[in-house]
């Protein structure tokens, strides 16, 4: 950890004794104008609004998609202008690439204009980031205003169109690991934090962040699969159309119930589709939310071979955390059993003082326990340093 945090210091300097050294050469102090070094204050912070953006889009788009059909973000102005802001900054950050530095594989900073260009557009991201930026929603809401929209659902190619469109925004959820590894290098004020926070305690909200992403998304598409097979999310359509929430709203309908269906109903809608996720992920299976249809059966199928694997995946990551977190109250053990024994192999000896204890009328295997013990509570409370002094 004190080699990690040592080379980005050295990192840190390097890049802004560089970006002195460009800006005061005459030849080329014109082109660095305009270009934005990895160590810029500005684009540091710009990066962690970003970075909040993207994480807002990675739950919000599927939420929108799969279980609101678009009706809070047609309905409520406040909230569609704040969508349109968030489009305007994806468009302004797919601009700012072409103005930043990077380090290529030698560790080298590249500032030219061109170079930068060419390897944006090499790398692939300057589509994602194209498409990403298209304001989907204000083209939809131009062509469909209002409730025609919300008529209209997936039945309009038009709306379809540029329905599935948005879900590029959801790419630059991938980037995201490599700005948040360049926001901890570069920034002090986030490597120092990094540095403060216990890994352990790190990784578990890492995990507890993937699980609810991921039930989430397990749960958006699962309501989305319903919207897909009927189209809308009408009450008179859904009740009509084979699908699994309509099917269950028949079973289930009770005075002062969760009601699923309707366009005004995607607060209730979104809890069911959570309980269906939940249930999947940790396999308890309640088995009252089943599909209906075909595509369903093999959506279904699909979800819960994904889900299965995540699980494992995370129970194995936590109990090895746990296991790690643990690991000084295990050697105390270990220590303890070993004395134990020793103690048992030499009962017949009378042991000194000194190593017992003084403790009148108490064994000496277990006054050896008990210093053990005592040794262990004082090494666990006391802080690391100061005991290595």
């Amino acid at each position: 950890l004190v080699v990690e945090v040592g080379g980005n210091i050295n990192q840190q300097t390097e890049m802004r004794s560089n970006s002195n050294h460009y800006r005061n050469h005459p030849q080329i102090n014109k082109g660095l104008k305009f270009v934005i070094f990895p160590t810029n204050t500005k684009i540091l912070w710009w990066d962690f609004l970003m970075i909040l953006v993207v994480f807002y889009y990675a739950f919000s788009i599927p939420y929108h998609f799969g279980i609101g059909g678009g009706y809070a973000v047609i309905t409520n102005m406040r909230f569609f202008i704040f969508q349109l802001c968030l489009d305007g900054l994806f468009i302004i950050d797919s601009i700012l690439v072409f103005f930043r530095a990077y380090r290529d594989v030698d560790g080298r900073i590249i500032f030219y204009h061109r170079s930068i260009a060419r390897n944006y557009i090499k790398s692939g991201w300057f589509f994602i980031n194209f498409l990403a930026s298209i304001p989907t929603l204000l083209i939809s809401y131009i062509q469909y205003p209002n409730q025609e929209y919300l008529l209209e659902g997936l039945h309009s190619n038009g709306v379809r169109f540029f329905f599935f469109l948005g879900l590029f925004k959801m790419f630059r959820f991938i980037g995201m690991k490599r700005r948040i590894r360049h926001l901890l290098d570069t920034s002090e004020f986030a490597s120092g934090l990094w540095v403060k926070v216990n890994i352990t305690t790190a990784k578990m909200m890492e995990f507890v962040v993937l699980i609810l992403l991921l039930t989430h998304w397990l749960g958006c598409i699962w309501g989305f699969i319903a919207f897909v097979e009927v189209g809308s999310w009408d009450e008179e359509s859904m009740m009509s159309t084979p699908n699994w929430m309509g099917n269950w709203q028949k079973i289930t309908t009770i005075p002062g119930g969760l009601y699923a269906l309707g366009w005004e109903n995607h607060t209730g809608r979104y809890w069911l589709c959570m309980f269906w996720a939940s249930q999947t992920i940790t396999s308890i299976g309640y088995g009252d939310i089943s599909p209906v249809t075909t595509a369903e059966y093999a959506v279904a199928n699909f979800l819960m071979l994904c889900a299965g694997i995540f699980w494992a995946y995370v129970i194995g990551s936590l109990v090895e955390i746990v296991a790690n977190a643990n690991k000084l109250n295990r050697d105390c053990i270990t220590r303890m059993d070993d004395a134990s024994q020793m103690v048992c192999d030499f009962a017949a000896q009378k042991l000194p003082e000194k190593m017992t204890g003084s403790t009148a009328g108490v064994k000496a295997s277990k006054r050896v326990r008990l210093f053990l013990a005592n040794e262990r509570d004082h090494c666990t409370k006391t802080p690391l340093m100061k005991r290595m002094h």
